[in-house]
């Protein structure tokens, strides 16, 4: 019986065992083909966009400090240098008062142009534009002032330079100069051009009847030839005026300044303003003279 039992069980487990190798299922695994990239497949990838974040950010940060160093530069320039602050807010009123449509910043030759009109051999000569207008006026001490950006002059190959061109409108001027002895006299230069034989507004165009334009430090002036064919040196004109309005701004504000001070003085310091008021009242009092 026992030998039976034996016998019945392991034949029940040679048939378990097959049907649990008839039941599974033979997978057969199929060959992978790669999966084919497309050009533009790398903009899926998260390195690639956090590379453009970072780029992003990083030139946002790099054109804000542009801007601020750029504006700290002009303040300490405007305060130190009275003829660079006398330039820039010509250029800003030239601006607001001009009398053509030049509001092109980056391509200024669709703005008015300005040519020279020269002299040779009794035939006036028309040149190719010269500069492009962007503003113009008259200034209190008499001279023509135009903003205009010269050909060709652009600040890291790209941005154009505007730039100011004064004409003066005197017919005489005072020069200040040292002899060889260190000795000063004045120089009084008559017969001087006016304005309104050198420059013409015209209604698409600007016409300076000069020579050619020279610079002269922070400013350009026209440069003329007389009947007898000599050239006529307007540098000095034109310094002598821009320095005579740099020196009473100055001195304008300096007085400004002081006077600003002295009362601020004056609200600190308790003894000063009670000094102050006592001569004051000291003042208001009549005392009354015994007859003689």
């Amino acid at each position: 019986m026992i030998v039976k039992g034996k016998i019945i069980s392991i034949l029940l487990a040679i048939l378990l065992s097959l049907t649990l190798v008839s039941s599974q299922v033979i997978q057969v695994q199929e060959p992978t083909t790669p999966e084919k990239k497309g050009f533009f497949s790398f903009l899926k990838s998260p390195i690639f966009w956090y590379i453009i974040i970072g780029l992003v950010i990083f030139t946002v940060i790099i054109v804000i400090l542009f801007f601020v160093l750029r504006a700290i530069i002009k303040f300490l320039k405007n305060r130190e240098d009275l003829f660079w602050r006398m330039k820039t807010e010509r250029i800003k009123l030239a601006k607001i008062q001009r009398r053509y449509n030049s509001t092109h910043f980056l391509k200024v030759e669709k703005n008015v142009p300005i040519r020279l009109v020269k002299n040779e051999n009794d035939k006036l000569i028309i040149s190719s534009p010269i500069a492009y207008h962007r503003g113009d006026y008259v200034s209190h001490e008499g001279n023509v002032v135009i903003a205009m950006n010269l050909r060709e002059n652009k600040k890291w190959f790209f941005f154009p330079v505007t730039s100011l061109l004064i004409i003066p409108n005197k017919e005489r001027a005072e020069i200040e100069q040292k002899d060889i002895q260190g000795n000063r006299k004045i120089v009084i230069v008559d017969g001087l051009p006016q304005a309104k034989n050198i420059i013409q507004f015209n209604e698409n165009e600007i016409l300076i009847f000069a020579e050619s334009l020279s610079n002269v430090g922070m400013f350009y002036v026209p440069v003329l030839k007389s009947e007898n064919g000599k050239l006529i040196d307007l540098s000095l004109p034109v310094y002598k005026s821009l320095k005579d309005v740099a020196l009473t701004e100055f001195l304008y504000e300096q007085t400004s300044d002081f006077s600003i001070i002295a009362k601020k003085t004056m609200d600190i310091n308790p003894n000063l303003r009670f000094i102050t008021k006592s001569q004051d009242s000291s003042q208001s009092v009549e005392i009354p003279q015994e007859n003689k």
